[in-house]
C-alpha cells in the first residue's frame, strides 16, 4: 500500500476492516474464526526482526534507537503504524470488502464495502484490485478424532489462543508441530503449564527442550472415554486439560466473485498464481503475501514493485498457458527441495520473489546469512535463540542483548521495553566515545 501510494499517478484506496493499521499484528482479545487476529499475549517474534526490516526504513530510524532482534508484538506493530505515517498513506479504517465484481467490457472492477460500525455500503469502480489480506486468519480445522464427543476438556484453534496464563497448572495436547506448536507449547509452559504434548503427522521437531516438560508424539488415533485418554498411534496413552490445534490456516476470498477465487495450500510458490501475485485469468487482480513465509515484509515490499510494474504497463504478461506452466515449473523446483533442510527452502523463496520483483523493476533483499544465523541459533537452544543479536542490513546497527532472558520475561510492555532498550543504546554509544 505505502509502495503504490508513492507512484505518481496512481490513485489509490485501502480499505481496513480493523480499527487500525497493523493486520495480524494488532491484537484483539475477542475470540471467534470470524475475528481476524491470531496474535497473543507475550508474542516476541519468532524471526529475527533483521530479517522482517523493510529495505526503506529502519527500526533505528523509527524508534531513535536500536532494539532487540526479537521484540515484543506490539513493538513491531508500533513498526508498521511509522512506516506507515512517514509514507502519509490513506487508509480507510473500519471497512470491509463484501463484493468485488468484474466487468469484462468497462475493464471495471465494483467493489462494494461496509463499515463494520453502521453497516453503511457503498459501491467504488475501480481499475485493478489488489489483494493483500494475508492468509494466517481463517482457522484450517480438521474433523475431530473418534470419541471426542465425549471429551470434557476444551479444544480450541490456535487462531483462538490469547494468554498463555489461562492454562497454568494444565497439562496440553498440541496438535502440529510447525512453528505456532512449537511456539504455543513453550508459551504455556514457561507461564506455568504442567506439561505440552506436542504431536506431530510426519516427522518429530527434534528439539531438546531441556528441563521444560515438553515431549512430542505421533497423532492421536482416537479419545477413550472409559479412561478420559488419548490413545496415540504409537500405542501411548494420555489424559489432557485440553486440545490447541495448531493445524494452520486456509486461503479464503469470500468477497471475490467466483471467476477471481483461487485455491491453494500454503507453500512457497502458490497454486495457479502467476509469480506468486497475479491471477492468471484477470491480470487486473493482483495478491500479495500469498506464499508460505520465510520472507515476510521486505517479499511484501519486492512483490509491490511487481504490482506497480504491472499497473504502469512495464511488465510483459504472457498468455495463460504460458502463465500455469512458469508456476509449474517452479513448484515443481521447490517439491525437489529437501524437505529437511530450510536453509535451501529460504534461499528458493528469495530466487522466486527477486526474479517477480525485478519483471517490476524492484528487488528482495537477499537475507540468507540473517536466516542461517536464525535457523542455527533455533537448534543450538530452542530456549535461548530469541536471546541473541544480529546487525541489521538497513542500518547497519546492531541489535541489543535484553537484559532479561527470554525464558524469565513475562511481560509484553512495550513503554518499559523500549525505554530499557533507549537506555542501553545511549549507554553504549557514551562508551563507544570514550
Amino acid at each position: 500500500m505505502c509502495t503504490l501510494s508513492e507512484t505518481k499517478g496512481l490513485n489509490v484506496t485501502c480499505f481496513e476492516k480493523g480499527s487500525e493499521l497493523g493486520g495480524l499484528w494488532t491484537y484483539n482479545p475477542t475470540v471467534g474464526d470470524d475475528i481476524h487476529q491470531s496474535m497473543y499475549r507475550y508474542h516476541q517474534t519468532n524471526g529475527l526482526n533483521e530479517m522482517l526490516e523493510l529495505p526503506d526504513y529502519s527500526f533505528v530510524e523509527h524508534f531513535g534507537h536500536a532494539i532487540t532482534s526479537y521484540p515484543p508484538r506490539a513493538v513491531m506493530l508500533d513498526y508498521l503504524q511509522g512506516w506507515a505515517a512517514k509514507k502519509k498513506i490513506d487508509v480507510t479504517l473500519n471497512r470491509k470488502v463484501v463484493s468485488t465484481k468484474y466487468d469484462p467490457k468497462t475493464e471495471k472492477f465494483t467493489v462494494v464495502s461496509e463499515d463494520t460500525q453502521s453497516a453503511s455500503r457503498i459501491s467504488n469502480y475501480y481499475d485493478f484490485v489488489i489483494c493483500a489480506t494475508g492468509h494466517f486468519s481463517v482457522p484450517n480445522h480438521i474433523p475431530p478424532y473418534q470419541g471426542m464427543d465425549d471429551y470434557k476438556g476444551f479444544a480450541i484453534h490456535s487462531h483462538n489462543f490469547r494468554d498463555a496464563r489461562d492454562h497454568a497448572g494444565q497439562n496440553i495436547l498440541v496438535i502440529g508441530n510447525g512453528y505456532s506448536g512449537e511456539d504455543i507449547a513453550m508459551q504455556c509452559c514457561k507461564f506455568g503449564a504442567n506439561s505440552a504434548t506436542v504431536c506431530y503427522q510426519f516427522e518429530p521437531m527434534g528439539v531438546d527442550f531441556k528441563d521444560w516438560a515438553i515431549i512430542e508424539k505421533p497423532l492421536p488415533s482416537h479419545y477413550e472415554k472409559a479412561t478420559d485418554e488419548f490413545v496415540f498411534t504409537d500405542g501411548s496413552r494420555g489424559s489432557y486439560d485440553g486440545l490447541i490445534y495448531c493445524t494452520g490456516y486456509r486461503h479464503t476470498f469470500p468477497f471475490l466473485d467466483p471467476e477471481l477465487q483461487f485455491t491453494t495450500g500454503n507453500r512457497l510458490v502458490p497454486d495457479t498464481l502467476w509469480k506468486g501475485i497475479m491471477h492468471p485469468d484477470n491480470h487486473r487482480l493482483m495478491f500479495l503475501g500469498m506464499p508460505d513465509q520465510y520472507y515476510t515484509f521486505s517479499a511484501f515490499h519486492a512483490q509491490s514493485k511487481f504490482t506497480i510494474g504491472v499497473i504502469e504497463g512495464r511488465v510483459s504478461i504472457p498468455s495463460k498457458e504460458v502463465m500455469l506452466a512458469d508456476t509449474l515449473a517452479w513448484q515443481k523446483k521447490e517439491d525437489e527441495l529437501p524437505a529437511d533442510n530450510h536453509k535451501t527452502h529460504h534461499r528458493f523463496q528469495w530466487e522466486h520473489t527477486e526474479h517477480a520483483a525485478q519483471l517490476g523493476g524492484g528487488h528482495l533483499r537477499d537475507d540468507s546469512l540473517l536466516f542461517d544465523q536464525w535457523h542455527d541459533d533455533r537448534h543450538h537452544d530452542i530456549l535461548t535463540y530469541r536471546d541473541q543479536k544480529a546487525v541489521s542490513s538497513v542500518s547497519g546497527v546492531a541489535s541489543l542483548t535484553f537484559g532479561t532472558p527470554w525464558t524469565k520475561t513475562f511481560t509484553d510492555d512495550k513503554s518499559a521495553y523500549l525505554a530499557w532498550c533507549k537506555s542501553e543504546y545511549q549507554t553504549i554509544m557514551r562508551r563507544s566515545k570514550l
